[in-house]
């Protein structure tokens, strides 16, 4: 008897709230028309996946051989600017499209055949097993972001983006596919904890259906056809169950008992491991949709929610726990010191701490302005969070606090990274357009690119809009730091709220002055209009 690996199930809610497990209770966003056909058709990621591949190997060219000058290279324009900016768009409007038509995940085909030959496939280390290594790497990738000028570089990000590819090649040749995207991918990683906002999340159409299943293909993925190796199990009725197909598991589902057909063959389950009945939040889900083109009863949704239903409801509980919330609360005041170090200030900064510790060295003063702002930043989280808890009256220490109160200062950091990244997006969208232009003229095609394109909307407006996103997400945080307050603390949490909404707003502040001082324009020709 072969047995599958099924999803931890959520710990029990409070006496008189919803359970954490129970899904976002707003419609079906895939509706029941063309999208969701569309979404269920076997090459549905593929559609997405290959317009952005095409668009890696212009990156990839035009980095290598194209002209050095970052505003007029596909490279570093598509990657520091578009791509960036767009990302922020999409979770705030969507949710992680991104990932769902990553093409990276283009290099499983490869992968599988590999590991085919390889025969081998090793476990990913049960020590590696939360965000612990990924923030490392964030953190690395942040620090080479400013040290090598990457954003200046299109030689560099070129190699940024074969790397990349070749590093999800080999994660997955060598463990469980679902790994890099879980695990080791910085971007995925981001864009998980942005996701804490979005608008949408995949739960279940009809609670009952799941009950009632026995394959699980959402979590396992489905075969229809014969499985490659003979199954080893049937079910009480003498069907066939469940299949090893090679280094895949799969539910061995016949078209007979497929209640909502989409084609036969190999479907895919969930390979960061989420099982939708018990989904409670964002964190993993790359939004591929494999869950709701391998369920059999076509019982899968993305429902709209509320910007703070994941937020007040302790969503990442069974998805890294802690590491994700401490990955979290560094990449909001990452964002920050990626934002000043765009402004006259940090210059000034950096001048003094180098006549401090009497050095030229650039890349030693921006180790010790990551490492005091990572440092100050925690240690503020820290205090904010157990001053909350003491005025809530808990005494569980440190860890509970930062365990209740550090969801608000992501979503804070949320608002400022979309902030800054439409700051830079709106200056030089349109720039696409002669950045392509430019790619065929300097190859001899008979273009004349119109540089004068380049910002969206005029620059007056760009204050303001940052200014905007800043306050929504403070105004999101406040209304959570309230409502986490009173569901922990009861009475009491009319005085726990107090020291984190003060916090936020601190932050918050801090965060606006940073937006209104003059800040590089990065990846653009012109100045501001």
């Amino acid at each position: 008897m072969i047995e599958l690996p099924t999803a931890p199930v959520d710990r029990a809610a409070p006496a008189g709230a919803r359970p954490p497990n129970a899904p976002p209770r707003g419609p079906d966003l895939l509706g029941s028309g063309w999208l969701r056909r569309l979404v269920r058709w076997r090459h549905a990621r593929l559609l997405l996946q290959v317009p952005l591949l095409l668009l890696a190997l212009l990156i990839v060219v035009d980095g290598f051989t194209g002209r050095q000058l970052a505003p007029r290279n596909l490279a570093t324009t598509t990657v520091w600017l578009h791509y960036r900016g767009l990302v922020v768009i999409a979770l705030l409007v969507v949710g992680n499209l991104f990932c769902g038509s990553c093409p990276l995940m283009l290099t499983r085909g490869p992968a599988r055949w590999l590991k085919r030959a390889w025969d081998r496939e090793l476990r990913w280390p049960a020590r590696l097993r939360s965000k612990g290594l990924v923030t490392v790497l964030l953190v690395a990738f942040f620090f080479a972001y400013e040290a090598l000028d990457l954003w200046a570089s299109p030689w560099l990000t070129a190699w940024l983006v074969v790397g990349y590819f070749l590093a999800a090649l080999a994660v997955d040749v060598l463990f469980p596919a679902g790994t890099f995207c879980r695990y080791v991918c910085p971007l995925g990683n981001f864009n998980f904890a942005l996701a804490v906002a979005s608008p949408t999340q995949i739960a279940t159409v009809d609670a009952d259906v799941c009950e009632r299943c026995e394959h699980k293909p959402c979590l396992h993925g489905r075969i229809t056809d014969t499985p490659d190796r003979e199954a080893r199990w049937r079910g009480p009725d003498g069907a066939l169950r469940y299949a090893i197909d090679g280094p895949r598991r799969a539910a061995f589902v016949p078209l007979t008992e497929v209640v909502a057909p989409n084609g036969s063959g190999r479907f895919p389950g969930c390979e960061t491991g989420l099982f939708v009945p018990t989904v409670t939040s964002t964190m993993d889900c790359t939004l591929c949709m494999n869950c709701v083109r391998s369920c059999p009863y076509d019982n899968v949704a993305l429902r709209w929610r509320p910007p703070w239903h994941e937020v007040v409801r302790d969503g990442w509980r069974h998805r890294g726990r802690r590491s994700a919330l401490v990955m979290g609360v560094l990449l909001a005041w990452w964002g920050m010191l990626n934002a000043f170090a765009m402004v006259p200030p940090f210059f000034a900064a950096a001048d003094a701490i180098a006549g401090a510790l009497g050095t030229r060295s650039g890349t030693l003063v921006l180790a010790v302005l990551f490492a005091l702002v990572t440092a100050a930043g925690a240690a503020a989280t820290l205090a904010a969070a157990v001053v909350a808890d003491r005025a809530g009256g808990a005494q569980r220490g440190i860890g509970a606090a930062f365990d209740r109160w550090a969801i608000v200062v992501v979503v804070v950091g949320v608002g400022f990274w979309a902030a800054h990244y439409l700051f830079h997006f709106l200056t030089g969208a349109a720039s696409i357009v002669p950045v392509v232009e430019h790619f065929f003229a300097y190859r001899g095609a008979d273009v004349d690119p119109n540089w004068r394109l380049a910002q969206l909307v005029p620059s007056r407006w760009l204050f303001p809009i940052g200014a905007g996103l800043v306050s929504l997400a403070t105004a999101l945080a406040l209304f959570a730091t309230g409502r986490i307050a009173l569901r922990d603390f009861g009475p009491r949490g009319v005085l726990a709220m107090w020291p984190m909404g003060l916090f936020v707003l601190a932050v918050a502040a801090l965060q606006v002055l940073v937006l209104g001082l003059p800040m590089e324009m990065r990846g653009t020709l012109l100045g501001p209009l």
